[in-house]
């Protein structure tokens, strides 16, 4: 699903003595397929910015197009399109509520009316596709499973309404490095597999370079970069201006190539580590031919 942001702008507290502008003339285009990543420090716009898209927030002025629903001022989005819009919360495992692993994921499906064995192929599918085996796990309540284990099971409760808008809010904040990774590993599989529209929200730009294809960085209500993530990451300097970093990679091929002759660079590009290292690897394997 395409999404379009037009000339979008939001006011909290609008005409009273809080009134605070959190989003100021937003425009740009997500095309169908493509995972984004949202990077910012903290009150830049980041969390009003995807709160647009499931109907949480309304525009104050301008109009945001999901596929063929226009959103504005005086139009939210209707209850149906609800379900395509898949919003993953911070800590999406303080989302839980229901006394059984099974009941909880399928409580989206089931106020949608679907019938009762297609939310139970639903749940299944869904508790699978997020690394947890439905048959040992449907049956316990969520509040006795480790945090990783919890947030799966919250991840999987927005999967099993299949929606066509992935939008994730730092799901792996407060996780291990080995929790974020398997989490985002599954989301990014998931993306490919069911060809969703994914944005997330990191401030890690090391969880941005890995996963993303296309990268937004916001500061102050407004979109001040966006390019593909080797675009974005050359502007270091800029990055540095907004209090954000590039991913290790990058800094380290930075410095590399400041001891490299020229015509011995390292390409800007290689910003993935797996991508750094197999290239490494290839000019050492050359090397030694020679």
């Amino acid at each position: 699903m395409q999404i379009t942001f037009d000339q979008v702008s939001h006011i909290y507290g609008k005409g009273t003595p809080f009134e605070r502008v959190a989003l100021q003339d937003i425009s740009l285009t997500i095309p169908s397929g493509s995972f984004v990543g949202i990077i910012g420090q903290t009150g830049s716009g980041k969390s009003t910015l995807i709160q647009h898209l499931n109907g949480l927030l309304t525009p104050s002025s301008g109009q945001i197009v999901l596929g063929d629903v226009v959103i504005t001022p005086s139009r939210r989005l209707p209850h149906a399109q609800r379900r395509d819009i898949g919003l993953v919360f911070q800590y999406p495992e303080h989302q839980l509520f229901e006394e059984t692993v099974a009941k909880d994921v399928s409580y989206g499906p089931l106020n949608f009316d679907l019938p009762v064995e297609m939310v139970e192929s639903r749940v299944r599918e869904s508790l699978e596709v997020v690394g947890l085996d439905y048959e040992s796990i449907k049956d316990r309540s969520p509040f006795h499973l480790s945090g990783g284990q919890m947030r799966r099971v919250a991840i999987a409760g927005v999967l099993a309404m299949q929606p066509k808008v992935l939008v994730l809010d730092e799901p792996t904040a407060g996780l291990d490095p080995a929790g974020r990774k398997a989490i985002l590993e599954g989301i990014h599989r998931i993306h490919v597999e069911q060809s969703l529209t994914t944005l997330l929200v990191t401030h890690s730009m090391e969880e941005a370079a890995r996963y993303a294809d296309y990268l937004l960085v916001m500061a102050g209500g407004q979109v001040v970069l966006q390019g593909k993530p080797g675009e974005v990451f050359m502007q270091a300097e800029r990055l540095r201006e907004l209090s954000l970093d590039v991913p290790e990679t990058v800094s380290f091929v930075s410095r590399l190539n400041q001891l490299l002759p020229s015509e011995n660079h390292l390409q800007t590009s290689l910003y993935r580590e797996e991508d750094l290292i197999a290239h490494l690897l290839e000019r050492l394997s050359v090397q030694r031919e020679v």
